[in-house]
């Protein structure tokens, strides 16, 4: 009878750890109500290849003919590139009308312009095709320099919700790892 209490007791711990350990997990949604939230949902949508679900959490309209009259291996390298994206929301800004706001975000990730650069020119040498290209990019991003840059992402409330303000394309130059920052 006592061991079976104790092996009754073992469980019931060991269940109590598993659900408070599931409770405590990071996986949890962003809040989509506030543009921190937006921020993380739209940069996870983008790290999956999940593109237009990122521009829909943004606010923004996706350019579905545009991506598909891309070259495949210029959609394959960009969604190698942005899964391997790492970020940190560091601060989020609402105005006191709330009518905008800002999230600061540090996103790291290698110069993407840079090392498709490099694989194309040592295709052309090789006298190659655009999968020898993308063998030697995703080789390439393995050792590749990784560049950390720091941007505001802007939001404004459209009709109650929060929506990117304007392109904020120096968020999609870091997310690709080659923005220039200036000291000012």
């Amino acid at each position: 009878m006592k061991r079976r209490l104790n092996h009754c007791i073992v469980i019931l711990m060991t269940a109590c750890f598993l659900l408070s350990a599931a409770g405590c997990s990071s996986n949890k949604e962003p809040d989509l109500s506030t543009p921190s939230g937006i921020t993380e949902a739209f940069l996870e949508h983008m790290k999956a290849g999940e593109y237009s679900e990122a521009c829909e959490v943004a606010g923004t309209k996706f350019d579905e003919e545009a991506y598909e009259n891309s070259v495949q291996l210029q959609k394959n390298v960009m969604k190698e590139t942005y899964a391997q994206m790492d970020y940190e929301i560091v601060e989020e800004k609402i105005e006191e009308d709330e009518s905008k706001a800002g999230v600061t975000v540090k996103i790291t990730n290698i110069n993407y312009i840079d090392t498709l650069n490099d694989a194309v020119y040592e295709t052309m040498q090789a006298n190659e095709d655009d999968e020898y290209t993308e063998e030697l990019y995703k080789e390439a991003m393995k050792d590749a320099e990784r560049n950390e840059s720091t941007v505001l992402v802007s939001y404004r409330k459209d009709e109650g919700k929060w929506v990117f303000d304007g392109s904020n394309s120096q968020l999609y130059a870091a997310m690709l790892g080659y923005l220039q920052e200036t000291d000012t």
